[in-house]
């Protein structure tokens, strides 16, 4: 493995920063070893080892990425957050730190922000088209709200912002209140949650609707106050976009309930519940065709219907990860008609909406992934780990 041969601790996480950026790397990992600092980059979602420096650069590095951050130079024994800004190669990016005492130093953590986004006309969410039909209906709307769902790392945050991106035009006021803001859009007022000064979901929130927005974007759902202002929002003329921890689109309605929202509420509100996970993409340099065999399969225990199927898979290259490169979003979506809020209103359970999904003609989110395996998107592993997520 090699290493960087520089000593300065300023000159070297700079060039650590830049070799993650040009990786396109979404986080750094400084990890102090007992012989060794390792350095990782998370890419696609996989932390890749890329240096090993020695040990004794840690504490140059600590006190660098402490001083840009804005922390306390002086305290190691205890966990500590910071960030900065900064414009590499004409593109602005925010970093996150995050510094944790371990065994043998100081563990540093640096998620890397773009202020570059991309993903959303052309679709690069990874949409089928029948379900980007219904997600632009539903942004279509003037008032509702509309929830992305999933567990952390699923690129929820990455929808909500395509969706401000397509919806952020003159003649409309769009607020979004976040924790924290990951990309900066021009156009849109974007509010960073702050704890310690007062400023949080619920009071943001109660602010920004004295504000005359059109749009409203909740980084998060946590607790019921953020819900019930969510909510009350999108029956007044607002549409409303937000996140929520759940691992299925059917089990939504459920965590709002559980939060203490009245079903009468929910199914006044409700425009579209989305949930998704990211899969691997086939490195499209060396991701040849070829024929599914059945051992295949039964071992990864996917459909027996693909058996003799066309997919699409690569050996590896120095272009991707093992065969993979980028990422793409896996996602199932149900729109709240007039039977879904029904349903909503009398016994809600997550099967019954389960089931209207299915009479909407819209994909679980196990059959959105095994379309995008028959599309030679994704590889079979990866639409093995979210097809067996649905058993």
């Amino acid at each position: 493995m090699q290493s960087i041969r520089i000593t300065q601790p300023d000159v070297l996480l700079d060039r650590i920063l830049r070799e993650a950026i040009r990786l396109k790397a979404s986080d750094i990992h400084l990890e102090p070893q007992e012989s060794c600092l390792r350095v990782r980059f998370r890419e696609d979602g996989v932390l890749h080892e890329r240096y090993r420096q020695p040990l004794k650069q840690l504490e140059g590095l600590s006190v660098r990425a402490k001083v840009l951050g804005h922390m306390n130079v002086a305290e190691s024994r205890k966990p500590q957050d910071g960030s900065w800004s900064a414009v590499i190669n004409k593109i602005p990016y925010d970093f996150r730190i995050s510094i944790l005492p371990s065994m043998y130093g100081e563990t540093i953590v640096i998620r890397i922000l773009s202020g570059e986004v991309d993903f959303i006309e052309k679709n690069t969410l990874g949409m089928l088209p029948a379900q980007e039909a219904l997600f632009r209906k539903a942004l279509s709307k003037k008032a509702g709200m509309i929830l992305t769902c999933g567990p952390t790392g699923s690129g929820k945050t990455s929808t909500l912002y395509a969706a401000l991106k397509l919806l952020n035009r003159e003649g409309v006021s769009i607020v979004s209140v976040e924790d924290p803001v990951e990309y900066r859009i021009s156009g849109i007022t974007q509010i960073q949650v702050n704890e310690l000064s007062g400023l949080t979901f619920e009071s943001g929130l109660r602010s920004i609707v004295r504000q005359d927005p059109d749009i409203l974007m909740i980084g998060e759902i946590r607790d019921k106050e953020t819900a019930e202002i969510a909510v009350h929002a999108a029956l007044t003329g607002h549409l409303v976009l937000s996140t929520l921890h759940t691992n299925h689109a059917a089990d939504a309605p459920l965590r709002l309930m559980d939060m203490g929202i009245p079903p009468y509420l929910l199914s006044a509100s409700l425009s579209l519940i989305m949930a998704q996970r990211l899969a691997g993409k086939v490195c499209r340099r060396c991701g040849k065709e070829r024929i599914l065999l059945k051992e295949e399969i039964e071992m990864l225990r996917l459909p027996a219907s693909l058996a003799g199927a066309k997919v699409r898979e690569g050996p590896g290259c120095d272009a991707c990860h093992e065969g993979m490169a980028g990422r793409t979003g896996v996602f199932e979506l149900i729109s709240i008609d007039r039977r879904g809020r029904d349903i909503l209103r009398n016994h809600f359970s997550p099967d019954l909406f389960r089931e209207e999904m299915k009479k909407q003609g819209q994909l679980t989110m196990g059959e959105a992934a095994i379309e995008l395996l028959k599309a030679g998107v994704i590889p079979p592993s990866e639409a093995s780990l979210i097809w067996a997520g649905e058993e």
